[in-house]
């Protein structure tokens, strides 16, 4: 049912349109009246229009055939006379016939060459030729003998404006003979139409027939005579009433005009619009008058009115204006309210309600239980929710506060979070329960991702502290592993070949160089190895990846490998990238066992918004990414949450270290990738290597290996802090045809070569010296000789040492442990370009 103030509202708007209606009645009855009023007018000043021009037209007619009379008799009577009277009786004659038509100025003869012969009076001017004149040329090609008018010319008989009327004259045969001419003056005509009194605003104009003004009544100063009005040429096909936009003034005109009998005019009437229609305008001011004060009337008694019925309704209004506010506070707080009638099982939902909750508006929902069938609810959050409300009703909980998840119809889930109170009777039973709701999705999504944040900030600072924890270890058993390596190489070398004591040193050395590898590992991990970053042609890296694969994998293997990275560039480390690169690979060979299938694929892509990875993330830009693919048994959730972490591995005991995927994780990260894995349980795994594209680069190709090369008895000053490593280094250096001189301390050597600075021809230290440390050592030996080679030696390499090194001038920088090829390279290098011109050389050797 409508509302009291629908009704009023009804009401009101009942008043408003009848009074529109009655006055919309009186400006359409006065508009009427002044359009038949204005259609009276237009046609009564058409109908006298129409009969004045026809009067007019018919006594031109009349002047005009006289005219044509006399010419037409004086064309007969010349073609006799010519030849039997004088010159002086054809003037005669002349002056005779235009007696009594005052109209006709001058009578003329003019003979087949266009030269006047007789004229009915001396005019004050020589008789001319006319050849050249339309109206002769006419008369003389047309070959016909009817009437001809000129348009108005300036004759050369009187030198005034005028019309010339013409016929042809003919000799004997029926040749030319010349032309009879009556001159009109425009004088005559306008003297002629001066007699007739035109009103207020009316003219009257003779023309030709292409609008040419010959005369006009009245006369308008100025105007030239050849004035032309070509709306008046549309009317020569007959007698019509229009209106027409006057040429001169611009203004509307009624115009009716006819043509002049057969002759070329027209003779026109026109009349103002303004003036024709002054009656009328004079009379719809009146009548605007009077609707106007009817309407106003009108309109004073529908406010009287409308004022009354505000006055009832204001209370109704500020009943809606308070709904209004409540609704809107719901709605600034993105809230939808609810109300359950438990005594009728009656339900009300708003309709922010029904958004929140994924439901139609137009859903028809009057009780609980179509309440709860139609609410989407995830099925977790339903027995949770149920109890809550039961709690509530039985009196042990203040009110309901629960959060649940509705599917919308984008089939995603959205969180609700619900706060209801009842309202209880005398006996503290409820009778009502009053709801409000609130999407709080965003806040569980902000919940999420902080708490992703937060455990990959853990995982980031776990693996900081075991990689520092394991790099100090590294660097200390670099040194154990440089004496086992060094006097395990010599001792191999002395060992005859093909005895049980070659034999067993092989092993040892095999031993070695995986343990080697090893603290190599651990080292990459702990990011304490310094890697130069250069522009690294990644398609070329991952190609010798593949192609050192491919001769171990089993026959029921198949590997298929798709590079498509083309010129791509990765500003890294060759070595390290191609480490990532067989680590990976490795794994997915481990993973399928002897049967199944590995793709390598390496691809260019562009990233257009940030992403967020397993590890690390990616921003806008260009990318190449590594993927590679097994159809292996795939990992479990709590493998993919540590498989990155030092140490841990799913192999057995003497297949895997641990430390594969944690170097690939260290060495990423520091080439500023970011790492992706896909994997489930009986589905396989796919990595993603995500890599930034620094501009193009040329393929890869691996270093030459070293050779052995020989000394000539230069002396090589040896200092490191470990005895053993001193009497490894010596025997190494001596077996190369060297001299070598070993001190265990930075002091000892320094006081050596300050004995005898010459005495040495380079210099082969360890950085991490009690004391004073290499550096610091090569420092103050290049103040005492500036062009002493100096080699520096480091089991833990980090970006500042490097720095000050390249900085200090030091010839080369070597990763320990160090293997004899590397010495006999390295000295080779420095001594020979010092023996050759003192340039100092400085590189890393890997």
């Amino acid at each position: 049912m409508p509302t009291r103030t629908q009704g009023g509202q009804h009401l009101r708007l009942r008043i408003i349109a009848i009074g529109a209606l009655v006055i919309s009645a009186l400006v359409g009855s006065a508009v009427y009246d002044s359009w038949q009023l204005h259609e009276q007018l237009k046609a009564w000043n058409y109908r006298a229009l129409g009969n004045l021009a026809r009067a007019l037209s018919s006594e031109a007619n009349r002047n005009f055939q006289s005219v044509d009379l006399l010419l037409m008799d004086t064309a007969v009577w010349y073609q006799d006379a010519a030849l039997k009277a004088t010159p002086t009786e054809i003037e005669q004659a002349l002056s005779a016939r235009v007696t009594g038509l005052g109209q006709v100025s001058v009578l003329t003869i003019v003979d087949a060459q266009g030269m006047q012969r007789y004229r009915s009076r001396d005019t004050g001017r020589p008789l001319t030729n006319v050849a050249d004149r339309p109206y002769f040329t006419t008369q003389r090609d047309a070959q016909f003998s009817g009437l001809y008018i000129n348009e108005p010319i300036v004759t050369r008989s009187e030198a005034l404006p005028a019309l010339v009327m013409s016929r042809r004259l003919n000799d004997a045969k029926g040749g030319f003979a010349g032309v009879v001419t009556a001159i009109v003056t425009l004088d005559e005509f306008r003297d002629m139409y001066s007699t007739f009194q035109m009103n207020e605003g009316s003219s009257l104009l003779l023309t030709l027939d292409d609008g040419t003004l010959v005369a006009r009544n009245p006369v308008i100063p100025g105007l030239k005579n050849d004035a032309k009005f070509p709306e008046l040429a549309l009317f020569k096909s007959g007698d019509a009433v229009d209106r027409v936009i006057s040429p001169l003034d611009g203004r509307a005109k009624f115009v009716a005009a006819l043509p002049v009998g057969n002759h070329p005019l027209i003779i026109a009437i026109t009349r103002d619009e303004a003036d024709a229609l002054a009656p009328w305008v004079t009379e719809m001011r009146s009548a605007a008058i009077r609707t106007t004060l009817l309407s106003l009337l009108i309109i004073f008694t529908i406010h009287g009115l409308l004022r009354q019925l505000r006055k009832v309704s204001l209370g109704e209004q500020a009943l809606r204006e308070s709904e209004e506010r409540y609704a809107m506070t719901m709605d600034a707080a993105n809230s939808g309210h609810a109300e359950w009638n438990i005594k009728s099982d009656s339900i009300f939902l708003s309709e922010k309600w029904r958004t929140l909750h994924g439901l139609a508006t137009g859903e028809p929902i009057s009780t609980i239980r179509e309440l709860i069938a139609a609410v989407p609810m995830h099925e977790e959050d339903r027995l949770p929710t149920k109890e809550a409300l039961d709690e509530h009703l039985a009196g042990k909980s203040r009110c309901i506060e629960v959060e649940y998840r509705v599917l919308h119809a984008d089939n995603k889930w959205r969180w609700i979070h619900a706060r209801a109170k009842s309202l209880m009777d005398a006996q503290n039973r409820p009778l009502r329960i009053y709801c409000a709701v609130a999407d709080v999705t965003e806040r569980h999504e902000a919940l999420a991702a902080k708490l992703e944040l937060e455990r990959r900030l853990q995982q980031t600072q776990r693996l900081e502290s075991l990689g520092t924890l394991a790099g100090g270890i590294a660097h200390d058993f670099n040194n154990i592993l440089g004496a086992i390596l060094g006097f395990g190489e010599m001792a191999h070398q002395k060992a005859p070949p093909g005895t049980d004591m070659h034999r067993h040193l092989s092993r040892v050395m095999q031993a070695g160089d995986r343990a080697r590898l090893l603290v190599r590992r651990i080292l990459d991990f702990s990011r304490s190895g310094v890697a130069d970053h250069t522009p690294v042609h990644i398609q070329s890296v991952v190609e010798e990846a593949v192609s050192m694969l491919s001769p171990v994998i089993p026959v029921g293997v198949r590997l298929r490998s798709e590079l498509a990275a083309g010129n791509a560039a990765v500003m890294g480390d060759a070595t390290q990238l191609y480490q990532v690169a067989t680590n990976l690979c490795t794994n997915a060979l481990q993973a399928v066992g002897d049967a199944g299938a590995i793709t390598v694929r390496l691809y260019h892509q562009d990233v257009a918004a940030d992403k967020a990875l397993v590890l690390g993330s990616l921003s806008v830009g260009a990318y190449v990414c590594l993927e590679i693919t097994d159809t292996g048994p795939g990992m479990a959730p709590h493998v993919l949450q540590s498989m990155f972490n030092p140490f841990f591995t799913t192999k057995k005991g003497n297949e895997g270290t641990g430390l594969g995927l944690s170097v690939v994780h260290g060495v990423v990260a520091d080439h500023g990738g970011a790492i992706d894995v896909a994997s489930a349980l009986g589905k396989g795994t796919t990595m993603y290597i995500w890599l930034p594209i620094e501009g193009s680069g040329v393929p890869h190709f691996p270093p030459s290996p070293l050779r052995l090369t020989q000394g000539q008895g230069q002396t090589v000053m040896v200092v490191d802090d470990e005895a053993a490593l001193v009497e490894l280094t010596e025997e190494l250096l001596a077996s190369l045809g060297y001299e070598p001189v070993g001190f265990s301390n930075a002091e000892a050597a320094l006081a050596a070569f300050q004995a005898s600075p010459n005495g040495f021809d380079a210099v082969l230290s360890d950085e991490m010296l009690p004391g004073m440390s290499g550096s610091e050592l090569a420092a103050r030996l290049r103040a005492l000789r500036a062009t002493v080679p100096i080699i520096l030696m480091s089991g833990k390499i980090t970006p500042d040492l490097e720095a000050g090194v390249r900085d200090g001038g030091i010839d080369l920088l070597l990763h320990k442990p160090l293997q004899l090829g590397e010495i006999a390279d390295a000295l080779q290098r420095v001594v020979a370009v010092n023996a050759r011109d003192g340039d100092v050389t400085f590189a890393k050797e890997n």
